[in-house]
């Protein structure tokens, strides 16, 4: 036990020198802090802290001698201000003696100086706006203190429209700052969004909980750079009775995390759940992103979604995401981009979804989805519709459907596709001969478990009036891929499974085994202490003081 301690201290200190990215699968790397690399797009590590505490405590836990500054010097000086329902705005803004109001001590704020606001409910009367400038070297901090529950409630609160984009100001509003870090924050009860993110650059939301929003709980838009949002619990977005007034559209709008046109953001360690919308969404124009290692689930829409809108959306990266109790478990469109191009989905495990595990839809204008990459993830009963019915006319169903035809240069390679209903992989009946070969779309080496015994195609009359062709692909592994408790939701493969190598190793994959590759999202010998999602998630994520 002692060596593996050393070895993976060890790895630790070798990938935060080298910046190395994690391997692919759901590995977990304890002690990683958080480091912003302009330009740099691979997957950055980071992970657990452990041993910190959660933010439901109620003590405070900063040594006053530390961080209070003598009452004589001038409040410019201090580095730390803070904010306490008992306090006084006459005050310096030292522990001993903090503010009251919140926006008077943001007002405060500049490079390398913190807001740290004290246990309590604070009933907010205005939004919080954030629109301080750190420098790469002096970051700003706004945050809870460590250890304490510190909730913003918006509930007496009207956010007004504010007619311009994106019309979704938040409870937290962070606009035209730079090197700003929000954190230990609970947001609730807001009547627009919890925590916005607009026309900023290199802004983190680590460890905050937004619950209950009439739209995101936590939102980055266009113009937005070098965003992370990492360990966030987000309960209840896009609620339309949290509107102010009787909400007059259909649907309350945007998703619970919407990440709508920001440039190299990474969205990870989230916990996301209960939602009337979508979980995780990529939209507009996104680009050069990351979304990995995230729990969603219950949700009355998709978990995650790809959506290219209003310009290019290019160079995502979704992987070891965890997604059930959704309706699709993720979805890949193009509603009104002009192409959704370059999209790697790999290592996610998605099971028990009402319907398909990965939708390929015909959306809005159904534009070009190229170039897309899907592999190594694990489909597991999804599309059998409400409570399990297995009724072959909900609304969308199977393990992967390719409902749109307007797909080119799309590999779905070593998956497993089991026990979906009512076929794991099925395509439209719109494509025509050869389509496959035309368009360069690669569907092969994927283990399928077909327990269906339906005569195809089907037609789906009641939603989407589509006749579905079944298929296995080139090189089908047609097998039981023996998991080792999939009724309680343990996926991995027994040691006699015939995913362990029975995949296509590509000659620089470093993990293939004398040209075979492992099958679905679980490397042979995962052991459950892997299971990143089961148990105190999110993790605190560890950051520069």
């Amino acid at each position: 036990m002692k060596k593996r301690e050393s070895i993976r201290k060890l790895y630790i200190l070798v990938s935060l020198l080298f910046l190395m990215p994690p391997a692919d699968g759901f590995v977990f790397v304890a002690n990683s802090l958080i480091a912003h690399n302009e330009g740099v797009t691979q997957n950055e590590c980071v992970t657990q802290n452990e041993g910190i505490a959660s933010n439901e405590g109620g003590q405070h836990s900063h040594d006053a001698a530390h961080n209070d500054v003598a009452e004589g010097n001038a409040v410019a000086e201090q580095r730390e201000i803070f904010v306490s329902l008992s306090g006084k705005d006459s005050n310096p803004g030292t522990h001993q003696k903090p503010l009251r109001s919140i926006q008077k001590a943001v007002n405060k704020l500049g490079p390398g100086k913190t807001v740290t606001l004290l246990a309590g409910v604070y009933e907010l009367p205005d939004i919080i706006i954030l629109s301080a400038k750190g420098t790469s070297e002096g970051w700003i901090t706004f945050r809870g203190e460590k250890g304490a529950r510190v909730i913003l409630d918006g509930m007496r609160l009207d956010i007004l429209n504010s007619k311009e984009y994106p019309s979704n100001n938040g409870l937290v509003q962070i606009q035209n700052a730079a090197y700003i870090r929000v954190q230990n924050i609970h947001v609730r009860n807001s009547h627009r969004a919890g925590i916005s993110i607009q026309e900023s650059k290199y802004v983190d939301v680590v460890n905050c909980i937004s619950e209950n929003s009439l739209s995101p709980g936590i939102a980055a838009w266009q113009r937005c750079t070098y965003i992370k949002v990492l360990g966030n619990t987000v309960i209840n977005a896009n609620d339309m009775k949290m509107s102010w007034a009787p909400y007059r559209g259909h649907e309350a709008p945007h998703e619970a995390i919407s990440m709508a046109g920001p440039h190299h953001f990474e969205v990870a360690w989230n916990h996301v759940y209960n939602c009337q919308k979508e979980g995780i969404d990529v939209k507009e124009t996104a680009s050069f992103g990351i979304v990995h290692h995230n729990y969603v689930h219950d949700l009355k829409r998709q978990g995650l979604y790809i959506d290219g809108w209003f310009g290019q959306l290019q160079d995502i990266e979704m992987y070891d995401n965890v997604v059930h109790g959704c309706e699709s478990g993720i979805a890949v469109s193009s509603e009104e981009g002009p192409n959704t191009k370059n999209l790697k989905i790999h290592h996610n495990l998605v099971y028990n979804n009402r319907a398909t595990g990965l939708f390929f839809s015909r959306w809005g204008a159904d534009n070009p989805r190229e170039f897309v990459q899907v592999y190594n993830n694990t489909f597991y009963r999804n599309g059998w519709g409400r409570d399990f019915s297995g009724d072959p006319q909900y609304w969308l169903s199977g393990g992967c459907y390719l409902f749109s035809t307007n797909l080119k240069d799309v590999r779905i390679i070593n998956n497993i596709f089991a026990g979906n209903f009512p076929f794991e992989i099925g395509h439209t009946g719109r494509f025509d001969e050869n389509w496959a070969t035309q368009k360069n779309i690669d569907i092969s080496y994927n283990l399928i478990h077909d327990v269906n015994t339906i005569d195809y195609p089907i037609y789906l009359h009641t939603w989407l009036k589509d006749s579905v062709y079944s298929m296995t692909g080139a090189h089908a592994l047609q097998a039981d891929p023996l998991f080792i408790d999939a009724e309680h939701g343990d996926l991995r493969l027994k040691d006699n499974s015939p995913a362990g190598d029975g995949g296509y190793a590509d000659p620089k994959d470093k993990d293939g085994n004398n040209g075979r590759h492992y099958i679905g999202a679980f490397p042979p010998g995962t052991s459950k202490d892997n299971f990143w999602w089961i148990s105190n998630f999110p993790p605190q994520i560890a950051t520069p003081d």
